[in-house]
């Protein structure tokens, strides 16, 4: 669609296209040097709590919870918008893993929030899903945080 928009009247061969949208995709895809995100680690400053290959976990720089901590991909992923089927997995993952950490921490299912901020509601633009062990600290962050109803998240990773 991109390309179709941009190239239209310019006589752009299709294999420039399938380069542009090679490239554009890397640009998803990689670590951009301006997202404070993709570059979490201890030695830049972050809390890391848990970390894997793909994903890792530090506190939150402001937390809104007793418990309040960020999951994000290595792999820069714009927002929650920039998901499509092909990630069901990853999210799949992410719940998994949310669980996990907050297992380790003692958080009572009742008492856990697990979820992404909805763009332009996001202070990062890196997909970021927060983990929260409840309670809110105060009626201003529990307001921040809006819920649905639903499962408790686990009979999704199933």
């Amino acid at each position: 669609m991109f390309s179709s928009i941009c190239c239209s009247n310019s006589g752009v061969r299709n294999q420039d296209k399938l380069e542009q949208e090679s490239l554009l995709e890397a640009q998803v895809e990689s670590p951009h040097l301006n997202c404070i995100f993709c570059g979490a680690s201890k030695e830049t400053g972050f809390n890391i709590v848990w970390e894997n290959e793909y994903y890792t976990v530090f506190t939150d720089i402001n937390p809104s919870s007793e418990h309040h901590l960020q999951l994000v991909p290595k792999k820069h992923i714009g927002s929650i918008k920039s998901l499509g089927a092909k990630d069901v997995n990853m999210v799949r993952e992410m719940i998994e893993i949310g669980h996990e950490v907050l297992d380790s921490l003692n958080v009572p299912p009742r008492l856990r929030r697990l979820g992404f901020h909805i763009p332009p509601y996001i202070s990062v633009p890196h997909l970021h899903m927060h983990l929260q062990g409840l309670p809110y600290r105060s009626l201003l962050r529990r307001l921040k945080y809006p819920t649905v109803g639903g499962s408790q998240g686990r009979e999704l990773v199933r």
